[in-house]
């Protein structure tokens, strides 16, 4: 006689594996939740806020930069980052322009200054930049001489 008893019900090794895909699941949803609330709390700023009216105008543009570069000096930009200054020179037949230096902030619309153009008799006027956040800035200057419109942008970095 045999004295091995044998079990009528054995008990079942259970998997961990739909466990482990139920998990994956619920935290890869739980991730995607987590990404698209995020996207819906950051701020989107375009470009400009009226960017179309401002392409409509793209033509009349490119003809103030054609007559900018037509110039025999050309109009500087100079960033003074230790004089917390910005200097802007135009030349010697552009020292009765009247217009507007607008200070352009690529990353976010509500620090970008516009300023009148007042140039003193050397064709030049100095930006204090103190109070301007650190960055990449676009200045971008509209002059007008005898009926002539001039347009010129320049990258600075303060």
């Amino acid at each position: 006689m045999s004295n091995h008893i044998s079990n009528p019900n054995p008990v079942a090794q259970r998997s961990m594996l739909p466990y482990i895909i139920t998990a994956v699941f619920l935290l890869f949803g739980c991730y995607i939740g987590f990404m698209v609330y995020g996207a819906m709390q950051s701020d989107v700023n375009l470009v400009s806020k009226e960017y179309y009216a401002e392409e409509l105008a793209y033509g009349k543009r490119m003809e103030q930069v054609a007559q900018a570069q037509q110039l025999e000096n050309p109009i500087t930009i100079i960033s003074a980052a230790a004089a917390e200054q910005l200097v802007i020179q135009f030349p010697a037949e552009l020292t009765a322009a009247t217009g507007s230096i607008h200070l352009f902030r690529p990353s976010d619309a509500k620090l970008d200054v516009v300023l009148p153009l007042t140039l003193n008799a050397e064709g030049v006027q100095h930006i204090n930049t103190a109070s301007l956040k650190k960055g990449l800035w676009r200045v971008q200057l509209t002059g007008k001489v005898n009926g002539k419109e001039y347009y010129h942008a320049q990258d600075i970095t303060l």
